[in-house]
C-alpha cells in the first residue's frame, strides 16, 4: 500500500511540472435518451465566468436588472462589492448563490443574486500512476477510460491494466471510487465496460491490484489533499468525508 502511496505522489509531481496536452477521439453518444436529472449540479471551478444578477437597483432606476460578470481566479476566489473575495470554486451555483445572499445581508436589507455561468473554463480530465505520461488532458462529453489512457500514451509495461481505479468527485466531500477491468475488456471487445468519464475525474492506474479501494482512497486524498486542491483542477475545497464505491465493479 505505501508502494502504491509513493507512485501516486510521484505522479502528481509530474503532473504538476510537466503535463502534456493531447486529444481523444470521442465516440458520439445518444444524449437526448439521457436522464439528465439525475446529472450532478455543476461545480465551478477557476477559470469560469459568471454573470451576477442583483435585480433592480436605485441606480439604474429601479427598472433595470443591475449586472455584474467576474471570472473565478486561479485561487477559485471572486471579488464582489461590498463584501470582496469570495470563495467560488468547488461550490454549486446554487452555493454560491445562498453564501452571497448570506454576505451581502450584513449591507444590504433584502438582497438578491441570480447567478449565471456565461464561459465555462476548459473540460478535463486527471491521469495519473502506470501510465507513460502523467497529466491532466482535454476531454469531450463522452470521454471514456481507455480514451483518456490512449492520451496518456498508454499503459507502462508494469500496469495493473485490469484494475484501473476511477476517482469521480459527486459531492463537497464525497468521492465515488470504480475499478474497471480494462485490459480485459479490449481484449474481448466488450466497449460496455468502456466507463465514460465525467468532468475533472482522475483515472488511476496502479502498479499492482489495489485491495480496499475505501482504504486506499482515504489514504490517497488524506496524505495527498494539498496537492489535490491546489494541482488538480476541478478539485478545489475538497476534503474527504465519504467513499462510495459500487458493489459490483465495473467489468
Amino acid at each position: 500500500m505505501r508502494h502504491m502511496m509513493r507512485a501516486a505522489i510521484l505522479a502528481m509531481v509530474c503532473l504538476a511540472s510537466s503535463a502534456m496536452p493531447a486529444r481523444a477521439a470521442l465516440v458520439p453518444a445518444d444524449s437526448v435518451s439521457m436522464d439528465w436529472s439525475r446529472v450532478p449540479e455543476y461545480r465551478l471551478v477557476p477559470g469560469d465566468q459568471l454573470t451576477l444578477n442583483f435585480g433592480p437597483q436605485p441606480e439604474t432606476g429601479g427598472t433595470v436588472d443591475l449586472q455584474r460578470r467576474q471570472r473565478i481566479r486561479p485561487d477559485g476566489r471572486m471579488s464582489v462589492f461590498p463584501i470582496g473575495d469570495v470563495v467560488a470554486a468547488g461550490r454549486t451555483v446554487r452555493e454560491l448563490e445562498g453564501e452571497l445572499v448570506n454576505l451581502l445581508g450584513a449591507e444590504l436589507k433584502r438582497p438578491r443574486v441570480t447567478i449565471e455561468v456565461t464561459e465555462v473554463a476548459g473540460n478535463q480530465v486527471h491521469v495519473l500512476g502506470r501510465i507513460e505520461r502523467p497529466g491532466s488532458y482535454p476531454a469531450g462529453p463522452f470521454m471514456t477510460v481507455s480514451q483518456a489512457v490512449a492520451a496518456a500514451g498508454g499503459f507502462s509495461s508494469d500496469a495493473a491494466t485490469n484494475s484501473v481505479i476511477v476517482f469521480h468527485r459527486n459531492g463537497a466531500r464525497t468521492v465515488q471510487v470504480s475499478r474497471v477491468r480494462l485490459g480485459d475488456a479490449l481484449k474481448r471487445g466488450r466497449l460496455e465496460a468502456d466507463l465514460p468519464l465525467g468532468r475533472f475525474d482522475i483515472v488511476y492506474v496502479p502498479r499492482s491490484t489495489i485491495g480496499n479501494l475505501n482504504q486506499f482512497t482515504r489514504q490517497l486524498f488524506t496524505e495527498n489533499a494539498s496537492a489535490l486542491n491546489t494541482v488538480l483542477l476541478g478539485w478545489e475545497l475538497f476534503n474527504l468525508d465519504r467513499v462510495f464505491v459500487p458493489v459490483q465493479p465495473v467489468r
